[in-house]
């Protein structure tokens, strides 16, 4: 007998693959098992359901006993995952809460940030994880620091542009190198296999990391200078966003980038006959077909998939290929067997 599940349940099973946290991912379990409509055709997935809760709520039992096992993991979430790297003192939580609106710890003091503080920073209709980490300093970079650099979609370079701001971005990508990390501009900022290190660190075998610059402090009187003399070092390198905590100047301008550095799309899947919704998009990342697409709904969609509809915003529907690829704000209605 087949599932013939309601499209409620495919939003909440949406959910569950989204979701980062063994909490998140029960609590996506539990709806979709209230949703799941009772006969003997869901009798198999109810209880693959089930055993999946049991095998997570183990998990939470033994995190809770664990106490601070997890304090230097943060699990991605939203449409990608953006660290904030910088000197001490470099402004770093000031432009995570401003970005963010989360509260944080900020002071006039050096090391404020002890453990890596994540938060997510709203976009049109999406949101991407940002987290602030401890600051890097020659012989006081947490070593921990490694793991969430290398898992992290894309770096911001957070440089205080109203002291030193040359020697604090020489620091910043020494100690990246120390952490085998090499900053490269993002796809649409750079051409194949460009990076910027310092004569130093040019040969080592490091890991490349999409990265920008983020000036800090642009209020201040000396931070115009301290602009002119970051580009001059940058060349045609990593890309500089200058910005203001205090003001608010240049922040919409680096969330743009920060999104489009994370090269992602929007898309929106429609079910047939009815309307999509505009306010919950797939984010994917750029290349993605309508098979991607698909899975991304549910692998049995992709299983089943016949063809699929895109829906322009001013123009006719037109069927496209399975191996159409996504554009962002595509609009696209999945038909299967």
């Amino acid at each position: 007998m087949p599932a013939n599940l309601p499209p409620d349940y495919y939003a909440a099973e949406s959910d569950f693959r989204a979701a980062t946290t063994p909490g998140a991912k029960r609590a996506a379990l539990e709806r979709m098992l209230a949703i799941m409509p009772h006969h003997k055709g869901t009798d198999h997935l109810r209880a693959e359901l089930r055993s999946r809760m049991a095998k997570l709520g183990q998990e939470i039992s033994r995190q809770h006993a664990g106490g601070h096992a997890d304090a230097y993991v943060v699990h991605r979430e939203g449409a990608g995952q953006a660290v904030l790297v910088g000197a001490p003192n470099a402004g770093k939580s000031s432009l995570m809460h401003a970005l963010t609106q989360a509260h944080a710890r900020v002071g006039d003091y050096p090391f404020t940030t002890q453990l890596p503080q994540p938060a997510m920073m709203p976009f049109e209709d999406i949101q991407v994880q940002l987290v602030d980490l401890p600051p890097v300093s020659p012989g006081a970079t947490p070593a921990w620091l490694r793991g969430l650099v290398h898992e992290a979609d894309l770096l911001l370079l957070v440089i205080d542009l109203d002291t030193d701001p040359t020697a604090d971005l020489q620091l910043v990508l020494g100690e990246l190198a120390g952490l085998h990390v090499a900053a490269c501009p993002p796809a649409s900022d750079a051409t194949p296999a460009q990076s910027y290190a310092t004569p130093a660190q040019t040969g080592e075998a490091l890991d490349p990391k999409r990265a920008l610059v983020v000036g800090t402090r642009l209020d201040l009187p000396a931070a115009d200078d301290g602009a002119g003399l970051l580009r001059l070092e940058l060349a045609d390198g990593l890309p500089l966003l200058r910005t203001s905590a205090a003001t608010g100047r240049g922040l919409h301008d680096l969330r743009e980038r920060i999104v489009a550095a994370l090269d992602v799309v929007r898309v929106y899947a429609k079910p047939p006959g009815r309307p999509a919704d505009m306010t919950r998009p797939f984010v994917l990342p750029r290349g993605a077909t309508v098979e991607h697409l698909a899975d991304a709904v549910h692998h049995e969609v992709r299983e089943r998939l016949q063809y699929a509809v895109r829906w322009p915003a001013n123009a006719a529907p037109i069927r496209v290929a399975h191996h159409y690829e996504l554009c962002d704000g595509d609009v696209i209605e999945l038909h299967t067997a």
